[in-house]
């Protein structure tokens, strides 16, 4: 074990006694809302938007909409405004949903009994621990996109047989193929 997997251990251990002693309902709402709530509701958004645009239904609303607003105004037509408009509404559609179920699943973890504290604060472990990780793959992947570069190449030899560098290797988000 090298200084920077002895530094990972420690790191993912204090984030654990922080997620620990916060709970589960706080933690949540930490990753939940401000500028991770709205990155959140976006990858939501674009994960789902095209299988929800695709049942049927959904489909020839947006296909109608989309020939009615062309025969208005040929640009907006071009445009595709009724499926601009669709993800707009799909957006705060996934906020409000997203706001309403941390509220209910916070209010659940904040109940003042002892077998929902303990899970309270035992998920909250996992939870700062499981979200730190995924900030961590997301900067490696913005990371692997600039590979070429002399600071990447310096950047990953010092990761080079780590915890760190075999997750660097191994990153499962790719933004480029």
């Amino acid at each position: 074990m090298n200084a920077v997997d002895s530094v990972t251990l420690i790191a993912a251990i204090l984030l654990a006694g922080l997620g620990l002693a916060v709970g589960f309902g706080r933690t949540l709402k930490f990753f939940t809302k401000g500028i991770f709530g709205f990155f959140l509701s976006v990858f939501i958004c674009v994960s789902f938007g095209g299988m929800i645009a695709g049942i049927p239904a959904v489909a020839g609303w947006i296909g109608g909409l989309n020939a009615q607003i062309g025969e208005a105004w040929s640009f907006l037509g071009t445009i595709h405004l009724a499926t601009v408009l669709y993800y707009i509404v799909l957006f705060f559609a996934v906020q409000l949903v997203r706001i309403l179920a941390v509220k209910l699943v916070a209010g659940l973890f904040s109940a003042d009994v002892l077998p929902v504290r303990i899970v309270n604060r035992v998920l909250g472990a996992a939870l700062m621990v499981a979200a730190v990780l995924l900030l961590v793959l997301l900067v490696f992947a913005v990371i692997a996109i600039f590979g070429e570069t002399q600071g990447v190449i310096d950047f990953t030899a010092r990761l080079n047989g780590t915890f760190l560098g075999t997750l660097y290797a191994n990153n499962p988000i790719k933004f480029i193929a």
